[in-house]
């Protein structure tokens, strides 16, 4: 599944998505765990947010010619006999690394700064959301070229997570819930997020928008 993802998006997006950003903020996380010992939902959703705004503006390259039938002169993608299973393969590639990625930015800072830690439930409940906001919003937004559509999309799953992390800290007795929710959620949203996919590709053979 590798090789299919970093033969569809390129070398270039790969190595910087995947490798120097999550480097990047996992490094200014330890670095703002150890200035505030806290867990902060906050810092990390701003994070998140950069990441999606840079995947939205940048994967399109990568993902295009399943949006729209012959896009971006990749038609043969579609003529080939592995080409499209090529596309299913990076897909779910994109949504195991990015869930991954995103639950890397909070826990591996928590890892490595042990007296920052905090709240245990929270810091899951904080990576859980992450991970889930990154993979259903893409979902969607993967599928059309206009940014302020996008960021309609986006805020709103944006919102929810602020919210939601305010609420078990306001109301502790909602965390553990919360934490089930979000974790059976990740799954979910992989498996939905597959499927959709595979339908816009077979869509693409027709140009069904």
């Amino acid at each position: 599944m590798l090789k299919s993802h970093k033969a569809i998006v390129g070398s270039r997006y790969f190595y910087i998505t995947y490798i120097i950003l999550p480097a990047v903020f996992t490094l200014l996380g330890i670095i703002y765990r150890l200035l505030f010992h806290k867990v902060s939902f906050e810092f990390f959703l701003l994070v998140q947010s950069f990441v999606m705004l840079y995947e939205v503006s940048t994967e399109y390259f990568g993902y295009g010619p399943i949006y729209r039938k012959n896009n971006l002169g990749m038609e043969y993608l579609k003529t080939s006999v592995s080409g499209m299973e090529l596309f299913r393969k990076s897909i779910l590639a994109d949504l195991l690394l990015r869930a991954a990625r995103s639950m890397a930015y909070t826990l591996i800072p928590a890892a490595i700064v042990f007296n920052s830690t905090g709240d245990l439930l929270l810091l899951l409940i904080s990576a859980f959301l992450l991970a889930d906001i990154s993979v259903w919003s893409v979902t969607f937004t993967r599928y059309v070229t206009m940014y302020g559509f996008l960021m309609l999309v986006s805020a709103p799953l944006m919102a929810f997570g602020l919210i939601t992390e305010n609420l078990c800290t306001f109301f502790p007795v909602i965390k553990l819930p919360v934490l089930i929710a979000a974790v059976l959620l990740l799954p979910a949203g992989v498996l939905f997020s597959t499927k959709f996919a595979d339908k816009k590709i077979k869509a693409s053979y027709i140009d069904i928008r």
